[in-house]
């Protein structure tokens, strides 16, 4: 995480020089990149100081001991179904959204309606039938 930190904390120096250089080059006249350049730098500062704040906390990590194995950084990511085809129907849900905000709004309450009925069927999927616990 120490490289982590460091990448983001040096690129947000970089752009935070290259907006002023930037401004000046461009005679403060064009306001479009110096902003643009300032929040990429804050924003990449953020990351940064919220890598740093987290390393504070939690530690030591196994990605920066020379000496780790790939099976210490293993975590429980949680139960997932793999036979559940919940999934692709609230991709299929949110795709009908989407579609219907780009191309017409009388399209997006189906896709609201159905990303629902995906929710409670993927959410509810082990309290019935063969896999109810």
């Amino acid at each position: 995480m120490k490289s982590s930190i460091i990448v983001f904390l040096v690129n947000a120096v970089f752009f935070f020089v290259v907006a002023f250089v930037y401004g000046t080059v461009t005679e403060w006249s064009e306001m479009v990149g110096f902003p643009a350049l300032l929040l990429t730098g804050g924003m990449s500062g953020m990351i940064g100081v919220y890598l740093w704040l987290t390393d504070r906390r939690v530690g030591r990590q196994p990605q920066d001991n020379d000496d780790a194995e790939i099976s210490d950084a293993d975590a429980d990511y949680g139960f997932f179904s793999p036979w559940s085809w919940w999934p692709i129907a609230c991709a299929g849900a949110a795709a009908v959204a989407f579609y219907g905000i780009a191309m017409g709004w009388w399209i997006f309450p189906f896709g609201a309606l159905l990303g629902i009925i995906a929710l409670v069927g993927l959410a509810y999927e082990h309290d019935r039938g063969d896999f109810a616990h």
